[in-house]
């Protein structure tokens, strides 16, 4: 199922975060997003009543930009990021937004390749964006 994230949700998505990049938006950060930021839109999607996965936008005019994708480990290869990141096209074209700006570690060769099956295209990279790795600034846009 996929809905949008709660603030109950918060601990489940770090947990993920943390598995899987070995880092994490915060608790903090999320609760601000979830509660004050009106351009923020962050959905879940659950497995028996599990989050395993979820994915967030920031809203600007017509563009909106990811900051967040994952689906757990144990979960990946089910389709279910298929499934999230097309229901997202949906809810982010009733927002009439006509471009979508992401970025991906260098090294990411498995999401560049996902990214690019919904015509998603290497824009530019950026030196050391993620420490000592580069980041590829990857945009989709037209039709959603």
């Amino acid at each position: 199922m996929i809905r949008k994230a709660e603030i109950k949700d918060i601990f489940q998505i770090v947990s993920i975060e943390k598995k899987g990049f070995h880092q994490t938006l915060g608790e903090k950060f999320l609760y601000l997003e979830f509660t004050e930021n009106p351009d923020a839109l962050y959905y879940v999607i659950e497995q028996s009543g599990t989050v395993v996965g979820y994915l967030g936008f920031r809203l600007h005019d017509k563009s909106a930009e990811m900051m967040n994708f994952i689906i757990s480990q144990e979960y990946q290869g089910q389709g279910l990021g298929t499934q999230l990141l097309t229901y997202l096209f949906g809810v982010l074209k009733s927002h009439q937004i006509e471009k979508i700006v992401l970025e991906v570690r260098a090294s990411n060769v498995r999401a560049q390749h996902f990214y690019k099956k919904f015509n998603f295209y290497e824009s530019h990279r950026m030196k050391q964006y993620y420490g000592n790795e580069d980041g590829i600034v990857m945009v989709k846009e037209g039709d959603l």
